[in-house]
């Protein structure tokens, strides 16, 4: 019996000290393997509540806005009026529930949604990455893009940037925008004529030839600038997209948004309000 112990002894010690077979498809040339990875703990956010049913208990719609033309403004009557406006009235309209407004500022428009303080922001919001971290983004609700203008008298003929771009023309953006910046970066030979006023109206003037300017609708763009000057290139210089703003993690609320905004677009309801108030931004 203990030779026999003895022996199973033996053996268990020769299978442990047993070197592992070799791995007859591995590759002698292959770099070394790597060393395992340890990730960091899993983040576990709390379940979303069910806004769009929030929503609809409560029988009203609270919109965060910050006055900006045209998107949400004051009447005389002290009424909230513009694109924004008319999005979240026909949004609450189509949910069965009022639309209440809370006004804020740029600087507290995102933090007072994430205390939530209202269901959502429409007034056009611009979408950036930093923004995108902390909120969810719809589909665009409007799209603001930055036209190159040109004087048909002034300028004939040009049909892309490096036409205008040469000595001799000079281009009008507004004081203080984005748009002297891109001016400067698209047209360097063109001379820089930043003013105060509206850049459209020194071209009409005759003070430039060129006039970088951000629009809503370039169609409500042209039926304002008349047949005294043109639009050289069929693509904007530039753009920007404004969208609605959510809390994160209620993926139903985003979905039905975009679905909404989807069907509005589909029906030209969208391009047609943009037009309206692009046309008319002071309310009546």
């Amino acid at each position: 019996m203990r030779r026999l112990l003895n022996l199973l002894l033996l053996a268990a010690a020769s299978v442990a000290g047993a070197q592992p077979a070799a791995n007859p498809y591995a590759d002698p040339a292959a770099a070394p393997p790597r060393a395992t990875r340890v990730d960091s703990a899993t983040v576990w956010r709390a379940p979303a509540a069910d806004q769009l049913a929030t929503i609809r208990q409560r029988g009203q719609l609270r919109v965060g806005i910050v006055p900006v033309v045209p998107m949400v403004m004051r009447t005389p009557s002290g009424e909230w009026a513009g694109y924004s406006i008319d999005l979240a009235r026909r949004l609450a309209a189509d949910l069965g529930v009022q639309a209440t407004f809370v006004p804020t500022t740029w600087q507290d428009v995102v933090p007072d949604l994430l205390s939530q303080q209202y269901d959502v922001i429409i007034t056009g919001l611009w979408v950036t990455v930093p923004r995108a971290l902390v909120l969810h983004f719809t589909a665009p609700t409007a799209i603001e893009d930055v036209l190159l203008v040109a004087s048909r008298r002034g300028a004939p003929g040009l049909k892309s940037v490096a036409d205008a771009d040469r000595a001799g023309l000079t281009v009008a953006v507004g004081a203080g925008t984005a748009e002297v910046a891109l001016a400067r970066r698209l047209l360097p030979r063109a001379t820089l004529l930043a003013t105060d006023t509206d850049p459209l109206a020194a071209v009409t003037a005759g003070k430039a030839q060129l006039a970088l300017l951000p629009t809503l609708s370039a169609r409500a763009l042209e039926q304002v600038a008349g047949d005294s000057v043109y639009l050289p290139l069929a693509q904007p210089l530039a753009s920007a997209q404004a969208a609605m703003g959510i809390r994160k993690g209620d993926p139903d609320f985003l979905t039905f948004l975009n679905t909404w905004l989807s069907v509005q677009r589909q029906q030209g309801w969208l391009d047609e309000r943009l037009v309206h108030w692009s046309l008319n931004p002071e309310p009546r």
